[in-house]
């Protein structure tokens, strides 16, 4: 049995969801279909065990975007982020045996090679291979991102976000030097950033992202990240702050009290739709299957290497 069809006979979605359909012009296949199926399934169980432990999260980035502007996911997308207050985030950590198979709880550092710096709730039989990563012996797959939320000060962050962005630059070099197949642009960053002990790298960066979570603030952020720039990662609490459910895909699931402007803060002006040619897959560098387990995908991509 897929994981799809056990999805279907556990009744987390309907037969009918798979269909293939356009939605905004964009084509929306059964595998993208599947993939969502997949990253709602994870939902489902990773919100099941924050409601059974009091712990605080909400949808956000794409994902909240996607409920806001279509109600659904956005088309053209293929993954999920939460995000949870530092202190609930924790108490998660702390509960990885709640995480069953299929399910498994990635943490940073726990998981032998595992680099990031944030947790991922995987599906250990389904695939979300990164190919620069693929020599890299953690789980791989599909996944909801998890990322711990930190109190903000405007005055130096853009200045801890620079800190940490070199940090994290350092865990993602560690990362593809398992790869016997890099790029000559790889090949320079490995040089570029020799080892560091990523024990003493995530300390480092976990330092500053939690500064200043000891003082009042009017602002909470997603400071272990750097893919967009501070200042839109950064959010007023009392924009965030009480939640509120709203539905998603026939499961209620949260979102923060105002989210126009928290995704006006992300995006700027997040109705408009990007331009035909660049809606697409965010992650491009990976492979997605979720009808197979990542162990399978993994030794046929690396015997493709040969």
């Amino acid at each position: 049995m897929t994981e799809c069809e056990r999805i279907i006979k556990e009744g987390v979605l309907p037969e009918s969801f798979f269909k293939p359909e356009t939605i905004c012009d964009f084509y929306v296949d059964e595998g993208r279909k599947k993939l969502w199926a997949i990253l709602i399934d994870l939902l489902v169980k990773f919100d099941d065990v924050c409601r059974r432990h009091n712990l605080k999260y909400w949808i956000s980035f794409g994902g909240l975007l996607g409920i806001v502007r279509h109600k659904g996911f956005i088309p053209w997308d293929d993954d999920l982020d939460v995000c949870m207050p530092r202190e609930d985030y924790e108490i998660l950590m702390s509960l990885k045996e709640e995480f069953l198979n299929p399910y498994y709880l990635q943490i940073p550092l726990v998981d032998d090679g595992y680099f990031y710096s944030f947790a991922k709730l995987r599906n250990n039989n389904t695939t979300a291979i990164s190919n620069v990563l693929v020599y890299q012996n953690f789980n791989q797959g599909c996944f909801l991102d998890i990322f711990p939320l930190d109190n903000c000060h405007k005055e130096d962050i853009v200045e801890n976000a620079s800190a940490i962005k070199e940090l994290l630059i350092l865990c993602s070099t560690n990362m593809k030097r398992s790869n016997p197949y890099l790029s000559d642009s790889d090949k320079q960053r490995l040089i570029d950033y020799p080892y560091q002990n990523p024990k003493l790298v995530y300390k480092k960066m976990e330092k500053i992202a939690t500064k200043h979570n000891a003082e009042p603030s009017e602002y909470v952020g997603t400071n272990v990240i750097t893919f967009y720039s501070p200042e839109k990662m950064c959010w007023k609490m009392s924009d965030i702050y009480p939640l509120k459910e709203v539905p998603f895909y026939g499961h209620n699931v949260f979102i923060p009290t105002n989210p126009n402007n928290v995704l006006k803060q992300t995006y700027n002006d997040y109705m408009k739709f990007p331009s035909v040619e660049k809606r697409g897959t965010w992650h491009s560098g990976a492979l997605f299957d979720p009808d197979v387990p990542y162990v399978e995908n993994v030794v046929r991509l690396r015997n493709r290497n040969l």
